[in-house]
């Protein structure tokens, strides 16, 4: 096995050519290279090892806590584009199972991320770096160890990320919020969940027992929402939404791709029977990849197993994914501030606006539903809860591999069996 492709004259010449045709390609592409507007504590600049590269901003806000801005991706051998403009959470909800009153973390009284977040030591970021905020070291910048990049029986990479980490604890629960973002261009948002169990109580019915005198660790959920203001390669006013849904066959052997364009603004739920996701994508006449395909980054639910829709008066948690046409005074689902006629919740921002060949913003809400164990006490232990954003048509082919090979239509992948 080798991390390298065959050493021959012949396939040192493909490579050349490849390079050749994808450099032509790219600069007949239009594109937007926009540098960050920050600069110091504020700047996030990071070239991986292989040669991705990554920039962005962030700021400190007492209610999200740390928010990227002007997030940015750069191939190997690319040009760096933009990919988001914001991206926050927008809310964390916690239900508990006995019908105690829901906690939401970012704006309860003394609630939010910023206005609880931990001062980082050295020993919380090993091998990184802390950035500060007002003197206090709150962000953790590293790069790290991915594992695989990709593997068939010949060929193999191994790959590298660029983890963001702050922490806050608010109350009994103590979160780590996580943005990993890899060399593959690939964004995961991440929250652990750890610190003591919120509520003890002596019904079984609400939760598993404890230890041998009857106390009873609550059951909760906690849902999390994440807003993600789009700007493909630096511009706002040209992206359009699509849903795309797999459907099987009747005696489901085959199934068949559905791609729609939703046109305004909208909720909708994921549906594990029929793969629904969604993307955001450049329009046609915007930018391309080398092969002419319009760029875009692909939010494919993974983990949809737990779903809280909440009581009668929640409706702002019936669904898991919105999109909306951006708007600055919308910064939370719910408890968002009624200033400047804004919409104090995620029904009132969707108003039929229209979203195709606009600037979009995506919520997403993931959700986990914590049954305590004998375990989780004296520290409940750390449970992690994420999602994905992929690029999609960003690139021609895998941007870590050096040779552009592409294998005729019905055809095996080489190494497949």
């Amino acid at each position: 096995m080798t991390t390298e492709l065959c050493d021959s004259p012949a396939m040192r010449l493909a490579v050349q050519l490849a390079g050749w045709l994808a450099l032509g390609l790219l600069i007949a592409a239009p594109y937007r290279a926009v540098a960050a507007s920050c600069s110091g504590e504020a700047l996030v600049d990071v070239t991986l090892p292989g040669g991705a590269r990554w920039e962005l901003c962030w700021e400190l806000r007492n209610e999200e806590g740390v928010v990227l801005q002007e997030v940015s991706y750069q191939a190997p051998g690319s040009p760096l584009r933009r990919v988001l403009k914001e991206a926050a959470l927008a809310q964390i909800n916690v239900a508990y199972d006995d019908g105690s009153t829901s906690k939401r973390q970012l704006t309860d009284p003394a609630a939010g991320l910023g206005n609880n977040i931990h001062s980082l030591a050295g020993t919380d970021c090993p091998g990184g770096t802390l950035h500060q905020d007002n003197g206090s070291a709150v962000l953790c910048v590293r790069v790290a160890p991915r594992g695989y990049a990709y593997k068939s029986y010949v060929n193999v990479k191994q790959g590298n990320l660029l983890l963001l980490e702050s922490r806050s604890t608010i109350g009994a629960h103590s979160y780590i919020v996580r943005w990993n973002l890899y060399d593959d261009g690939s964004i995961e948002p991440r929250v652990g969940m750890s610190g003591s169990l919120p509520i003890i109580g002596s019904n079984a019915n609400h939760g598993w027992q404890l230890d041998q005198s009857n106390r009873i660790g609550v059951g909760f959920n906690t849902s999390y929402f994440f807003r993600l203001d789009f700007d493909l390669d630096a511009t706002n006013n040209n992206e359009s939404v699509e849903e795309f849904t797999v459907t099987p066959s009747t005696d489901r052997l085959e199934k068949s791709l559905s791609v729609t364009t939703l046109t305004t603004e909208t909720a909708r739920t994921v549906s594990p029977n029929l793969k629904r996701s969604w993307r955001v994508r450049d329009k046609t006449g915007g930018v391309t990849n080398s092969d002419g395909r319009s760029i875009s980054y692909h939010l494919e639910p993974l983990h949809t197993a737990h779903r809280y829709i909440g009581s009668s008066s929640e409706s702002w948690a019936q669904n898991d994914f919105w999109v909306s046409k951006y708007n600055s005074c919308e910064r939370f689902v719910v408890d968002n501030p009624g200033t400047g006629g804004c919409a104090s919740d995620i029904n009132g921002f969707l108003n039929d606006e229209n979203i195709d060949g606009a600037d979009v913003v995506i919520w997403y809400k993931i959700n986990y539903h914590h049954l305590p164990r004998s375990e989780d006490e004296p520290e409940v232990q750390l449970h992690w809860d994420g999602f994905f954003i992929v690029p999609r048509d960003w690139t021609a082919s895998n941007p870590l591999v050096s040779l552009i090979i592409h294998p005729q239509a019905g055809t095996p992948a080489a190494g497949s069996a």
